[in-house]
């Protein structure tokens, strides 16, 4: 009996080491090849619609009749967002991230949404800011982001922006 039980203790210390070595299923990586495509969604299938509304009218910060110059701010809507998701947009912003021909902090988001409704449209105005003097045409880029309760970060340049900021009119 003593022997017997001395070969069954043998017996499982071998059992050991060969479970302890050998894997028995168990799977630490796996290598497949698969195909994958990203697209854009179209504009009628996006969660945000962004379009290009600027139509080519001058920004501007004053306004002349015949000799005489005067303030009159004069902004410009250049982008209609809406929303296209099945629920509200609690928090919308939209800031003037680069003007390329132009200094950056020439125009100003003046006006934006702060939240959209499910279906709801709104404006992305444009105005000439208090710090920069200068006149010109540049390409302007708006970071637009949406969150609550999904989050939505897009940059859009708008093409040919047409401004006259200048602080003594």
């Amino acid at each position: 009996m003593n022997r017997s039980l001395k070969a069954f203790g043998v017996l499982l210390i071998v059992l050991g080491a060969v479970f302890g070595v050998v894997q028995l299923g168990a799977v630490d990586q796996l290598v497949a090849q698969r195909d994958t495509s990203v697209s854009v969604a179209a504009e009628t299938d996006a969660y945000l619609s962004i379009r290009d509304e600027y139509g080519s009218r001058e920004i501007s910060n004053y306004d002349c009749f015949w000799f005489y110059c005067y303030t009159d701010e004069q902004p410009r809507t250049v982008a209609a967002l809406e929303n296209r998701y099945v629920a509200d947009y609690a928090t919308v912003s939209a800031d003037v991230t680069a003007i390329a021909g132009a200094s950056d902090d020439t125009l100003v988001v003046s006006e934006s949404p702060a939240s959209l409704t499910q279906g709801e449209s709104g404006e992305v105005i444009l105005s000439c800011s208090d710090t920069v003097t200068d006149d010109g045409t540049a390409d302007v880029t708006l970071r637009i982001a949406v969150s609550d309760p999904v989050y939505i970060y897009e940059k859009t340049t708008i093409r040919d922006v047409s401004y006259d900021c200048d602080s003594n009119p």
